[in-house]
C-alpha cells in the first residue's frame, strides 16, 4: 500500500516541478535540483520498504511535500492529502499483514492436523497384517 502512494508521489513531484518552473521565481535548474532527487528518493523508497527506516524517510518526504506549499500554495493541500494517504497506507498495510499472518498460521495448523490424521490412518493399516500372523 505504501509503495503505491510513493509511486504516485513521483508523479506529484514531477508535476510540481513543471508548475513551479512557470509560477515561481525559482530557476529551472533550482527546481530540478530539488525535485529530481525527490523523485528519485520516492521511487527508490518503493523498493526499500522492507527496511524500517524507509518508513521514517517516507514521513520526511511527506513533510517535504507539505513544505513545498511555500513555493506553490496548492501544495499545502496536496501534501496534506498525500500525508493522510501515507498514514492510511501504513495503517491498512499493518492490518493486512496481521490478517495475512493469522490466515497463514491457520493454514499451517490445518495442514499439520491433516498430516497427523493421515499418519494415524496409515499406522493401523500397516500394523494390522503384522498382528494377524
Amino acid at each position: 500500500m505504501a509503495a503505491s502512494v510513493l509511486c504516485f508521489e513521483v508523479l506529484v513531484i514531477l508535476f510540481f516541478a513543471l508548475v513551479a518552473m512557470k509560477l515561481s521565481d525559482l530557476s529551472s535548474g533550482t527546481v530540478w535540483a530539488i525535485c529530481g532527487p525527490g523523485m528519485v528518493v520516492a521511487a527508490l523508497l518503493c523498493g526499500m520498504l522492507r527496511k524500517p527506516w524507509a518508513y521514517s524517510l517516507g514521513w520526511v518526504l511527506q513533510g517535504a511535500l507539505i513544505l513545498a506549499g511555500f513555493v506553490i500554495t496548492d501544495m499545502f493541500f496536496v501534501g496534506a492529502c498525500f500525508a493522510l494517504l501515507w498514514y492510511w497506507a501504513l495503517k491498512a498495510g499493518r492490518q493486512i499483514d496481521t490478517e495475512k499472518a493469522a490466515a497463514y498460521a491457520a493454514y499451517e495448523a490445518a495442514q499439520a492436523a491433516q498430516a497427523a490424521e493421515e499418519a494415524e490412518a496409515e499406522a493401523p493399516a500397516a500394523q494390522a497384517p503384522a498382528a494377524s500372523s
